[in-house]
């Protein structure tokens, strides 16, 4: 039925029942009347029946309401019951709203379905929150004890001056770990804030990824790593500088996890359509395909044993992914344990 129809069904019913009311108020009154015999204006006797009428309207409205509107108010006694508990950061309230559920009214049905919905994002969202702090914790906590310790070891005055050097290298490499940990944490809740505006510029795509890797010379010559390039002259518009830690941190990853002698190709090419397609590809030691359902999320690390050895904070690829999304490039990734990795990222121009 439209909204129309209703509104004019309603229009009717309530004023049968206003004429209704009406005619029991006069039949009443005129009961009254000739029982006591007494004589009223006539425009006294019209107010009384008139109000009586009312009386009548809002005494029948009362108990009907109470009689039919009984499941709204348990819902309401239930549904704020329910509130309470998500407002203590319960989000468990499906056994709390079981008797709503059973209820006839399918907008309270509805309703209890989008409660329950956004009980368990919320609990999500804790989890993810909780184990962002803990992760975040574990990570800073790692080298802050490393360096507690060697600074203790540090303190003895027959150490050799060899062994003295060795700590306080190791002693300023953590702290430069904790230093890009904060750095990426700060860069990482910058982008995913909403609000967060690129500066798009056009600019040569090609010239900015063979300076990144020329930049990197020194880490791949290191070790022995035979790097082919391969780009293709391309303009690009977007934001240069978040683009260039796209690319830096795919390359460094490549060289991190490519043994010596090993090969990384770096491809540029531009699509008839327009469309660019940048790849990386190493010989490297690969991603199980368990792992790459998960490396874009914060802090996690694929093939741990292997991580505490290279390093890393696990936030690189999670800045790689918001960056990609801020410019709706497309990331694929074709890997196995083993077999090398090659990443894949479509722009649109």
């Amino acid at each position: 039925m439209s909204k129309k129809l209703k509104a004019i069904a309603t229009s009717l019913m309530v004023g049968i029942f206003f004429v209704l009311a009406n005619l029991a108020s006069y039949t009443t009154f005129t009961w009254l009347k000739e029982k006591y015999d007494f004589s009223w204006p006539t425009v006294l006797e019209q107010a009384t029946i008139a109000a009586g009428g009312i009386t009548i309207m809002v005494l029948i409205g009362f108990i009907l309401s109470r009689f039919f509107f009984r499941h709204e108010r348990a819902y309401f006694k239930i549904f704020g019951a329910v509130l309470e508990e998500i407002g203590r950061g319960n989000f468990q309230i499906s056994e709390q709203l079981r008797p709503l559920q059973r209820m006839d009214d399918g907008n309270i049905r509805d309703t209890v379905l989008q409660v329950e919905k956004m009980a368990e994002q919320l609990g999500e969202m804790e989890t993810l929150r909780q184990d962002f702090i803990a992760n975040v914790s574990h990570e800073i906590q790692s080298p802050l004890t490393s360096i507690s310790g060697f600074t203790k070891l540090l303190q003895d005055n027959n150490l050799s001056a060899e062994k003295r050097t060795h700590y306080l290298e190791i002693i300023q490499a953590e702290t430069s770990r904790l230093s890009k940990i904060s750095e990426n944490l700060l860069k990482l809740t910058a982008l995913e804030k909403n609000d967060y505006k690129l500066n798009p510029t056009e600019f040569r795509l090609d010239y900015q990824i063979r300076d990144m890797i020329l930049t990197a010379e020194p880490q791949w010559q290191s070790k022995q790593l035979d790097v082919i390039v391969d780009l293709t002259p391309t303009k690009f518009y977007g934001d240069e500088s978040l683009l260039y830690q796209v690319w830096q941190n795919l390359f460094h990853n490549a060289i991190k996890f490519t043994p010596e002698n090993g090969v990384i190709h770096v491809i540029l090419t531009e699509k008839q359509d327009r469309s660019i397609e940048i790849t990386i590809q190493d010989s490297g030691i690969g991603i199980s395909q368990e792992d790459q359902l998960r490396i874009f999320e914060r802090f996690y690390k694929a093939d741990l044993s292997r991580q505490a050895k290279i390093g890393g904070s696990g936030l690189g690829l999670s800045i790689v992914k918001r960056i990609a999304d801020l410019h709706d490039i497309g990331i694929s990734i074709d890997s196995n344990k083993g077999g090398g990795t090659k990443i894949t990222l479509k722009l649109s121009n």
